[in-house]
C-alpha cells in the first residue's frame, strides 16, 4: 500500500464514524423524547385515575347522605300522613351543623 492510500483510509473512517455517531445521537435523542413523552402521559393518565376515584366517592358520599334524608322525610304514620316529628328532628340536625 502506498502513502497515499493509507491517509485516504484514514481520512475516510473519521467521516463514517462521525455520521453513524450523529445517527446514534439522533436515535438517542428521539429515545430520550419518547420516553419524556411516555412518562408525562403516565403522569396524567394517573391524575386522572386519582380524581375519577375522588369524584366517585364524593358522589357516593352524597348518595348515601340523600338516602339516609330521603328516609327519615319520607317516613308516614300509620293513617299515611308525613311525621312531621321526624322532619322537624331532621331539620334542627341540619341547622346545628350549619352553624
Amino acid at each position: 500500500m502506498t502513502p497515499f492510500c493509507q491517509k485516504k483510509n484514514l481520512i475516510k473512517r473519521p467521516v463514517t464514524t462521525e455520521r453513524k455517531f450523529k445517527k446514534k445521537m439522533s436515535n438517542q435523542k428521539t429515545k430520550e423524547e419518547y420516553e419524556k413523552i411516555k412518562a408525562e402521559r403516565a403522569r396524567k393518565k394517573e391524575e386522572a385515575e386519582k380524581r375519577k376515584q375522588q369524584r366517585e366517592e364524593a358522589q357516593r358520599l352524597y348518595k348515601q347522605k340523600k338516602l339516609e334524608a330521603y328516609k327519615i322525610l319520607s317516613k308516614k304514620t300509620k293513617k299515611g300522613q308525613p311525621n312531621l316529628n321526624l322532619q322537624m328532628e331532621f331539620l334542627l340536625q341540619k341547622i346545628q351543623k350549619n352553624t
